[in-house]
């Protein structure tokens, strides 16, 4: 299951822990990730390759478009924070390596919008403006202070407007043409729900991370070859202790690589069977072998595993409030928790009410304006951390301080009840659950595809794709 993203390259932005259209809240502070309009990091740079001038010259011809060195440096920048990777102290050839891998991502996102512009997707400035309106809320914002803050970084808000229309686009253009050609019978629907769900039934959920290093279509031996000796030297990597994070931002070709490979947590049912047995036979932190695909060489890491619930009739819902304190620039890790930790201790105490303390000083501005409430939620919607906080704390008592991805919170369940899910809600869940396994595949081809008809001129690396020459 999708779990939600907000980016770090906005200060002071708290966060929604809510799963409410998890795509749209993770593209939206990230903007500019992949496109030509200016992100937050649009005045990075990056020193060039050895032997180079640092001119706006263009690196990449994608059919009729064109990517530029100031282009690509923002995107690399902005990669290289969210995934803590050093520039400042990479080799000129780990730059290079790392400027290559980025400028192919680019250059797959120009050949998606013009896939989708060709087909007819367009987002009028309603729906755009109806996406934007969204990522403010969600993120405790007002439309005019999200503006603001995209201004205050010395951003163009007209380019991070189409930067979103882009992304909304791809979107668009991904379950068009992918999600919504996968054709699930009602046999494998009854299949699943008779295999992994059940009243009272725990299933096992791996949190996975994944390398690829892929192989083209009807490859030659000498390409498969090319390949394997790319993936022996990703893996001798990550054996040597580099961090999975920084070597799959650099060199995987999976469309999850600047998010380190992060594939969330999935149970048996939504994992290829190819990859079902090694995943069992590895420990918490450890890092598969190469296992190959038809798409390439796979490297997996198992980054967790968790025993969860499958109940497939009852729920149960939390009505939970909670405080939150935020790594910010004034305030490091071990300040945000001991800040937490004090602020925990003065509702224990009795010094002060939960509410009071919520709406004076959590950096969650949408539940603090609510004294810190969250209303009925599951854990299933909530960030895992924050979830498997939920179901252990006791009612009328408040837990721990613990820390998710956002910050460190702490919270207290008021009550709990059972929810009876319908028959045809489960239906839902499953014919989804069997569709995004399914889709997850047909997407790498998919996007194989449309590179392999369009024209790529890649001058970091001197390669050209010209399918009319084919």
């Amino acid at each position: 299951m999708p779990r939600l993203f907000i980016s770090h390259t906005v200060p002071n932005v708290p966060p929604a822990l809510r799963m409410a259209k998890p795509a749209l809240i993770a593209l939206a502070l990230t903007a500019g990730l992949f496109g030509g309009a200016p992100s937050f990091a649009a005045n990075a740079a990056l020193a060039p390759v050895a032997g180079e001038q640092m001119l706006d010259r263009i690196v990449a011809v994608v059919n009729q478009s064109v990517i530029t060195q100031r282009q690509l440096n923002a995107q690399i920048q902005l990669v290289a924070t969210q995934n803590k990777i050093p520039v400042n102290q990479l080799s000129p050839s780990d730059i290079k390596q790392l400027q290559e891998r980025i400028l192919d991502r680019m250059i797959t996102e120009k050949v998606e919008l013009e896939r989708a512009k060709q087909i007819g997707i367009t987002i009028d400035d309603t729906r755009l403006d109806d996406a934007l309106s969204g990522i403010a809320q969600r993120n405790g914002m007002s439309l005019s202070q999200l503006q603001q803050a995209v201004t205050n970084q010395g951003d163009n808000w007209t380019g991070y407007r189409e930067s979103i229309r882009n992304q909304i686009m791809i979107d668009e253009l991904k379950r068009r043409e992918v999600f919504e050609r996968v054709n699930i019978s009602d046999r494998e629907v009854d299949d699943y729900l008779k295999q992994y769900t059940g009243a009272n039934t725990e299933t096992t959920e791996y949190h996975l991370a994944q390398i690829l290093i892929s192989v083209p279509e009807n490859a030659s031996p000498s390409q498969v070859e090319t390949a394997k000796k790319r993936a022996d030297a990703v893996l001798s990597a990550l054996k040597s202790g580099e961090s999975f994070e920084q070597v799959s931002a650099e060199r995987s070709d999976a469309p999850d690589a600047t998010k380190g490979g992060d594939l969330g947590w999935r149970d048996l049912s939504r994992i290829p069977s190819l990859f079902i047995d090694t995943i069992k036979s590895l420990k918490t932190g450890e890092v598969s072998d190469l296992i190959r695909s038809p798409n390439g060489f796979h490297i997996i890491k198992l980054v967790g595993e968790r025993t969860a619930s499958t109940n497939s009739a009852v729920l149960t819902e939390y009505d939970a409030e909670h405080v939150l304190i935020q790594v910010s620039s004034q305030r490091n890790a071990a300040q945000a928790k001991a800040e937490a930790e004090s602020l925990r201790q003065q509702i224990v105490s009795g010094k002060a009410s939960f509410a009071s303390i919520a709406a004076k000083y959590s950096d969650d501005k949408g539940s603090a304006a609510q004294g810190g409430q969250l209303g009925w939620v599951k854990p299933a919607d909530m960030v895992p951390e924050f979830g498997a906080m939920l179901e252990k704390t006791p009612v009328g008592q408040i837990s721990p301080v613990f820390q998710t991805e956002y910050g460190f919170h702490f919270l207290e369940v008021l009550k709990t009840h059972e929810v009876n899910v319908p028959t045809e809600t489960l239906r839902t869940q499953a014919r989804q659950a069997i569709g995004q396994r399914r889709a997850d595949e047909d997407l790498v081809n998919y996007i194989r595809r449309l590179r392999a008809e369009a024209y790529i001129e890649n001058r970091l690396t001197g390669t050209i794709n010209d399918s009319s020459a084919q």
